[in-house]
């Protein structure tokens, strides 16, 4: 095993990093482990953090780091390859799930398009959260540049490209709570193939990998290879729905159809997209890009939207539920962001958002929030007694109360008598009292079932009903009959 130490810190000793092991793999089919003693395993769950040093700092510092080196005895400089960027970040996020120092198995086939290829990882532990920024690239080209294994695959002249990864993590291993450096290089000699080559029919090849029309404009007006899609994945698929096509990338895909042109679709909304059958679901192709929301992300589809918030993830809506989502503000007004995506029902639809949801039935779309929806959902939602919303929450009612009708129903709140559901059958006899401006005032109970009859109590009497024949009694009526 390779241990190396930085030197001494006028620092606590607590907060030095200490190299735990390094790895190289020198070039292609020859696989030689420097160290192969590596960090344990996680014994406990592993977070990813954010370290003290940005990454993309750290990634500066070990590119230049590497070209300083390779100047020093006369190799070309590096330059920056995704395809190997890709990788290597790849294959530091597994290493930061504490599976062990080991190379990437399969560098092989991941980096076929270069004759020559090579890795080295290294990582350094410390016994307390980095908050100095000890842990950075320049400490992981030091620490290669002290092995004399590490040091011939950094510094060989037949490389000229190269790809960055790095992640910090902690973990409970060891019986201790430890902070986790871990930095990958890959590098490799000229591709087999350009990077970037134009076709004599107009389109261009990224990677060997031809792009074209439509497609090829949204890839190159995001960035193309060097854009947050970076390069292909596989080749154009189609023709597909509509006779629309499809491609995709690294980050994320580009869909068009002559009904709604080409967009690219990444990240979770893609994910969403992708669950729900691509552009064969319900969702159709996407009609434009993302764009930002106040606290978030959404991007529009033939059939619908999906938004993306961090809280609440990425969720599709469309149809009835969309349009009562967009009558109450969209993600700025008082629902926030779904919670849900949109979801069929036997005779309508709904979503959940942050501050309620929304249901569309056979009396229209309504908001149903706060206590009121607590109770709904405590009489089974559109599935129990009170069944779909007929109306939306109504306020200003007498003693600062306010209620919602559903078609077998309806939900009264106020600060005196709390909030409770009223069946169909009650609700019409209390309304033919006035409902709550009457002499029976708010329901001040759930209903129950006594000697068969549904009854329910209020603030100024009761309202039983046995075989749809409603009995009203009133408090007023009692304190006569006890006078007599």
């Amino acid at each position: 095993m390779t241990r190396l130490t930085p030197r001494r810190s006028r620092l606590a000793p607590v907060l030095a990093p200490v190299l735990a092991a390094l790895v190289a793999l020198p070039c292609a089919g020859v696989a030689v482990d420097v160290a192969t003693a590596a960090p344990a395993a996680a014994a406990g769950p592993v977070q990813v953090l954010q370290p003290v040093v940005p990454a993309p700092t750290q990634q500066q510092q070990i590119f230049d780091g590497l070209n300083r080196e390779r100047a020093a005895v006369g190799a070309p400089a590096l330059t920056l390859d995704p395809t190997l960027a890709t990788v290597a970040q790849d294959w530091a996020d597994v290493l930061g799930q504490g599976d062990g120092m080991k190379h990437n198995p399969d560098l092989g086939r991941l980096l076929s398009d270069f004759p020559r290829w090579g890795e080295i990882v290294a990582t350094a532990d410390m016994g307390n959260a980095d908050t100095r920024g000890l842990e950075n690239g320049d400490l992981a080209v030091d620490t290669w540049m002290k092995s004399d294994p590490h040091r011939a695959v950094l510094q060989d002249p037949q490389y000229t490209a190269v790809g960055i990864g790095l992640v910090y993590t902690t973990l409970f291993s060891r019986g201790r709570t430890v902070w986790r450096s871990y930095w990958v290089a890959d590098f490799g000699s000229p591709r087999r193939t350009p990077l970037v080559a134009q076709n004599p029919d107009g389109s261009r090849s990224y990677a060997g990998v031809p792009v074209k029309g439509a497609i090829l404009q949204t890839y190159t007006a995001a960035g193309a290879n060097g854009g947050y899609l970076g390069l292909p994945v596989g080749r154009e698929l189609g023709p597909l729905r509509g006779g629309g096509y499809g491609q995709h990338f690294a980050g994320g895909s580009v869909y068009w159809s002559a009904a709604s042109g080409a967009a690219a679709v990444r990240g979770a909304i893609r994910e969403r997209w992708a669950a729900l059958g691509w552009e064969n679901g319900w969702l159709g192709y996407p009609t434009g890009a993302e764009f930002g929301v106040r606290g978030g992300v959404a991007q529009r589809f033939q059939g619908g939207t999906v938004y993306w918030s961090a809280a609440t993830g990425a969720q599709a809506l469309g149809g009835a539920v969309l349009a009562g989502y967009g009558a109450t503000g969209w993600e700025t007004g008082a629902l926030g962001f779904p919670t849900t995506t949109s979801a069929a029902l036997p005779a309508g639809s709904f979503a959940h958002f942050q501050n309620g949801s929304v249901y569309a039935g056979p009396a229209g779309t309504h908001v149903v929030a706060g206590a009121v929806r607590d109770a709904w959902a405590a009489q089974g939602w559109e599935g129990g007694g009170l069944g779909y919303p007929s109306s939306g929450w109504f306020g200003g009612l007498v003693g600062g109360g306010g209620g919602q009708h559903f078609t077998g129903g309806s939900v009264y709140s106020s600060p005196a008598a709390g909030t409770h559901a009223v069946p169909a059958a009650v609700r019409d006899a209390w309304a033919a009292r006035g409902w709550e401006g009457g002499t029976l005032g708010y329901p001040v109970s759930d209903v129950r079932v006594s000697g068969g009859a549904l009854v329910q109590d209020f603030q100024g009497g009761q309202v039983s009903v046995r075989s749809g024949t409603a009995q009203v009694r009133t408090l007023s009526v009692e304190r006569t009959r006890r006078a007599r």
